[in-house]
């Protein structure tokens, strides 16, 4: 079974960046995450909406 949602440390990983990186992405409104629970919970992030994000993202930086 593929996994719908991932960590940040999952996705980190996935992306080859480090966590803070994530977290700091997380910030942006159009980043695909929601977090879990009371007191600063968990942050999960939707994978294809991720990937797709990282794909607008990169589509965006070409030429630079």
């Amino acid at each position: 079974m593929n996994k719908m949602c991932i960590t940040v440390a999952e996705a980190a990983e996935l992306a080859s960046v480090p966590q803070a990186v994530i977290r700091e992405w997380a910030q942006d409104f159009d980043f695909p995450s929601m977090k879990i629970g009371k007191r600063g919970g968990k942050r999960l992030i939707h994978v294809d909406s991720f990937n797709a994000w990282l794909a607008k993202r990169c589509q965006a930086r070409t030429g630079e």
